[in-house]
C-alpha cells in the first residue's frame, strides 16, 4: 500500500509493478484504483470487485481479451455507484486506444516508410503519442479511471493489415489511416470540451491544437 497525500494506493502483486499504477494480467487493463482514507466499506468493496473483474475478463478468451471493453465495463461499474463520470471515463478510454495505435503506427512508419517525409512523421507521432499517454495516465489516475493497457481488437486488425502492406501502398494506407484517426480524435475532443468533469474538459481544450497541428502536418505531406 503506498501513501499518495490523502489517498492509499493499493497496489496488488501482479507483474508490471508500477507505483500507482499496477497491470492486470495478460495485459488487460492499467488498474488506477485509489481509496480515500475515509473511504467507507462500500467502496472498498467495490474496487475490489472492479478488481476480481478485471482479473476475470483477462483469462476468458484464447485470443486475448479487448481491453478496450474491459476498461470500459470496470469504469461502468464505478460510474453506476457515482465514483466517476461515465462520459469523461469512455472519453479517456477511447483516447488511449488512440494514443497507443497512433505510437505504433508511427514504428511502422518509421520501418516501412519509403520517403523520408513518412519516416519523420512517424518520428513525431512515436514521440507526440508517448507524451500524450502519459498526460492521461496521469489524469486518470487522479480521477480514479481505468484505462486499456493494450490497442482493441478492432485497432489491431487495423495494425495488421497496415503491417501487411509494403512501399507506395504502405505509404498510402498510412496517411488514410492516419488522417481518418485525426479527424476522429479532433471530433472526440471537441465533444470533450463540453464535458461536465472540468478537469478532463481543460485537458482537451488544452490537447486538441496539437491533434489538429498533426492533421495538418499530415495533408502537408506530398503524394
Amino acid at each position: 500500500m503506498l501513501r499518495t497525500g490523502n489517498y492509499f494506493t493499493h497496489i496488488f502483486p501482479l507483474p508490471y509493478f508500477n507505483p500507482a499504477i499496477s497491470q492486470i494480467k495478460h495485459g488487460t487493463v492499467i488498474s488506477v484504483m485509489l481509496i480515500n482514507k475515509h473511504s467507507d466499506m462500500k467502496n472498498i468493496f467495490l474496487c475490489l470487485l472492479v478488481f476480481v473483474f478485471l482479473y476475470n475478463a483477462g483469462c476468458k478468451t484464447t485470443k486475448g481479451p479487448n481491453a478496450v471493453t474491459t476498461a470500459k465495463r470496470a469504469n461502468e461499474i464505478k460510474a453506476d455507484n457515482g465514483m466517476l463520470n461515465k462520459e469523461a471515463a469512455d472519453f479517456m478510454v477511447k483516447i488511449t486506444d488512440a494514443r497507443m495505435m497512433g505510437g505504433k503506427e508511427g514504428e511502422l512508419a518509421v520501418q516501412k516508410g519509403t520517403t523520408s517525409e513518412i519516416r519523420n512523421y512517424g518520428k513525431l507521432m512515436i514521440k507526440d503519442q508517448a507524451i500524450l499517454l502519459t498526460k492521461i495516465q496521469k489524469l486518470a489516475n487522479v480521477k480514479g479511471i481505468y484505462l486499456p493497457a493494450t490497442i482493441s481488437n478492432n485497432k489491431k486488425d487495423g495494425y495488421d493489415d497496415l503491417n501487411a502492406k509494403e512501399g507506395k501502398n504502405f505509404d498510402d494506407k498510412f496517411i488514410k489511416m492516419m488522417r481518418i484517426d485525426h479527424e476522429r480524435d479532433i471530433k472526440d475532443f471537441k465533444n470533450a470540451i463540453q464535458l461536465s468533469d472540468k478537469d478532463i474538459a481543460d485537458f482537451a481544450t488544452e490537447y486538441l491544437p496539437l491533434i489538429q497541428s498533426h492533421l495538418d502536418k499530415l495533408n502537408a505531406i506530398k503524394d
